[in-house]
């Protein structure tokens, strides 16, 4: 049915409407109704709350946010003078340690140097020292043979001396010749024994 002929019958609907009676029946509602219908108010009443109470604590979060954005900006502008002085402390101090470092490879290598010297030195030392050692025993081997030729030549000379001094003056003297102490015999002591020997 085309939409121009569908119009016509429903403006006779509507102009025979107020002479038509309706007539509606209306439930009877006992107990039951009207408490769930009391609990879909509440339920209602509490989801609005539930609402309103996210929407303070959202606003209060929002707030808090602003709050600690604020605080941050501040600090922020308050510590940018000491970040960069701590910036240039740390720079100060990484200038010290390199100058530190530096001096120490240099002492290191200084004492490094020296301590090769001194072993050198060490080594070359204990070279002559045991150099001299040797000398010194050849030396000592030298003196004593020369010290004990001396005595024994000395010995032998005043031994020689003796018995030349003893021949000549005996012969002097009475021409007997003396016998050398060693092949003298003993002689006793004829006080405390008298029976000769």
């Amino acid at each position: 049915m085309p939409f121009a002929l569908a119009v016509p019958s429903v403006l006779l609907q509507a102009a025979t409407l107020p002479d038509t009676i309706i007539a509606r029946t209306v439930p009877v509602r006992g107990l039951f109704e009207y408490t769930s219908g009391i609990l879909q108010i509440l339920v209602l009443l509490l989801g609005i709350g539930a609402l309103v109470a996210l929407v303070l604590l959202l606003l209060t979060v929002r707030k808090g946010i602003d709050t600690l954005n604020n605080t941050v900006e501040r600090l922020s502008g308050e510590v940018r003078p000491l970040l960069k002085n701590a910036n240039e402390v740390v720079g100060d101090a990484r200038a010290v340690v390199a100058r530190v470092r530096s001096d120490v490879d240099r002492v290191s290598d200084a004492a490094s140097a020296v301590s090769d010297q001194l072993l050198h030195a060490a080594e070359v030392t204990a070279e002559r020292v045991d150099d001299v050692n040797a000398v010194l025993d050849v030396l000592q081997d030298e003196l004593e043979d020369m010290a004990i030729s001396t005595v024994s030549t000395v010995r032998g000379a005043t031994v020689g001396a003796k018995l030349l001094a003893a021949a000549f003056g005996k012969r002097g003297r009475g021409g007997k010749r003396r016998r050398p102490r060693s092949e003298r015999p003993d002689r006793v002591d004829r006080g405390s024994d008298s029976s000769p020997v």
